[in-house]
């Protein structure tokens, strides 16, 4: 189940004393995991500062008591914790809405500076005394020169503004807009749009804080069917504490654990509840008729205690039709029972961890991905690169990154031909500041590249949750494209450039021949 994490954050709670590093595969998981993991932070810190205000053992005791029970029995209503709400992706909520901040700085008028520089006003005693006149006219001056500079700086500042406020609006548009697309692909049967509003569902989920949500999605378009490997909690994460006591000749508060045999249907009562509760969240939030079928395959990794080494095995399996699952009553299922009237595949008590064969697993291969060509080695010399085919071509861009990606470890596959503005390439690069995905295409131009070749790459940048777009030519890219990546992670690398890293890395007979 390893997952590319390309995105990020570091958050901290001073006063729990945790740190956590966030990772996920896109900006806005990322944000949804964030978000959740500071949620849980503020009450936990909340239930903290309560429990250090009491100083009395006993209280103690009873106040860890109530949190205790309070936690089992987030874990016993798990099912019934989703059955109240509407999983259902809000359109809407996922845009960006929130306006740009007003403009603060005040801007003052002249009274004010002449005010501030005690500016006496004109009096019949200044004929009398010309230098009371010129002291006045000092301050005035010394005023008005301050109230200019304010202008000016009131100026800038609003013109400042102006500039942020229309790129902040320019990005919430582009944002909202990629949400319009993303809703389209959703409605019509994209693959990769169906995959990545089940993974906003099920980052919407909450559950308690030692589940660790973590997930791989594949929607399977030729079977309507949608298959998801959770990661299940191990036994160990588990809470067992039901009760705590103060020993009065201890002198300490002593944590009362579940017997074993109850503690094991606890576990799993969790992990049928976990299946059932993910089914539900995707039969009632994909709301389009082209999801059929739910699999669901639970993973567990623990340490194996024979070998000592880690390990992991699909512990539970369940597949299910919508019209089977939506004739279900949830709130009224022994969920144990409901697992095995759904046919689902799991050996004796799940707290054994006993590995079973998923019925439908994920396929790990993007097929997409095709064999590459070494065009490489076979380059003649004064090869012009602009006359090769236009396939080789791509092949040969994806050899040269393949070079320049491998010196940090990353990996370059080129995809399957096509002419149609797709991917040619792709680099996964495992650098947790640097790296990420990079979406390569090369076109093998005689003219210059059009602006909507970019635009292109853009698109799919976005389309496949890419870092970074790099479009190779063989010509010169003119000004409009120029003018559209300044604010994009977009390289463009024209014809001369392309030579230059070509010859970097030793293929110094090339030359790039324009068909005028």
């Amino acid at each position: 189940m390893a997952k590319k994490y390309y995105y990020q954050k570091t958050i901290y709670n001073e006063y729990l004393g945790k740190v956590k590093t966030i990772k996920a595969e896109s900006r806005w998981e990322l944000e949804l995991k964030v978000e959740e993991q500071i949620a849980k932070w503020d009450l936990e810190e909340e239930k903290q500062r309560k429990r250090e205000a009491i100083l009395d053992m006993k209280e103690e005791a009873e106040f860890e008591t109530e949190l205790a029970v309070e936690k089992i029995e987030q874990y016993r209503n798990l099912l019934n914790h989703t059955l109240n709400l509407n999983d259902k992706l809000d359109w809407d909520q996922q845009k960006k809405t929130e306006p740009f901040r007003p403009f603060e700085f005040e801007k003052k008028d002249l009274q004010y500076f002449l005010k501030k520089h005690k500016v006496p006003k004109k009096s019949f005693v200044e004929s009398l005394l010309p230098f009371l006149k010129k002291e006045r006219e000092k301050l005035e001056k010394q005023a008005q020169d301050e109230y200019n500079e304010h202008l000016q700086e009131y100026e800038k500042a609003y013109n400042d503004y102006l500039a942020e406020k229309e790129k902040y609006e320019k990005e919430q548009d582009e944002y909202n807009k990629e949400i319009d697309e993303w809703r389209a692909n959703f409605e019509a049967g994209d693959p990769e749009a169906i995959e990545k509003y089940i993974n906003v569902v099920l980052e919407n989920s909450a559950y308690p804080e030692e589940i660790e949500k973590e997930y791989e999605v594949q929607y399977r378009p030729d079977l309507k069917t949608v298959i998801i490997s959770y990661k299940l909690p191990s036994p160990a994460v588990i809470p067992k504490i039901v009760e705590f006591k103060y020993s009065p000749t201890k002198q300490e508060i002593v944590a009362k654990e579940m017997k074993k045999k109850e503690f094991e249907e606890f576990y799993d009562s969790i992990i049928y509840q976990i299946t059932l509760r993910t089914i539900h969240e995707i039969f009632e939030s994909v709301y389009i008729e082209h999801v059929d079928v739910v699999v669901f395959n639970g993973w567990v990794d623990y340490v194996d205690e024979s070998t000592g080494q880690d390990s992991s095995s699909c512990i539970i399996s369940v597949q299910t039709s919508r019209k089977e699952f939506e004739g279900i009553n949830l709130a009224r299922v022994d969920y144990k029972k409901c697992i095995q009237n759904l046919k689902g595949i799991f050996a004796g008590k799940l707290a054994f961890l006993t590995p079973v064969k998923p019925i439908l697993d994920i396929d790990k291969e993007d097929n997409r991905f095709v064999e590459s060509k070494d065009i490489l080695s076979n380059l003649h010399s004064n090869q012009n690169l602009a006359t090769m085919h236009w396939e080789d071509f791509e092949h040969l861009v994806r050899q040269l990154f393949e070079k320049m990606f491998n010196e940090d470890g990353a990996e370059v596959k080129v995809t399957q031909a096509s002419r149609d503005g797709g991917v040619d390439a792709v680099a996964f690069d495992p650098d947790p500041i640097k790296g990420g995905k990079f979406v390569i295409q090369a076109k093998r131009y005689n003219n210059t590249v059009p602006v909507s070749a970019v635009r292109d790459l853009y698109g799919t940048m976005l389309h496949e949750g890419a870092t970074k777009g790099i479009l190779v030519t063989t010509s010169n890219f003119g000004k409009d494209a120029l003018e559209f990546v300044k604010d994009k992670p977009i390289t463009l690398i024209n014809g001369q450039e392309l030579l230059y890293l070509f010859h970097k890395y030793g293929y110094k007979n090339l030359q790039i021949v324009l068909d005028k």
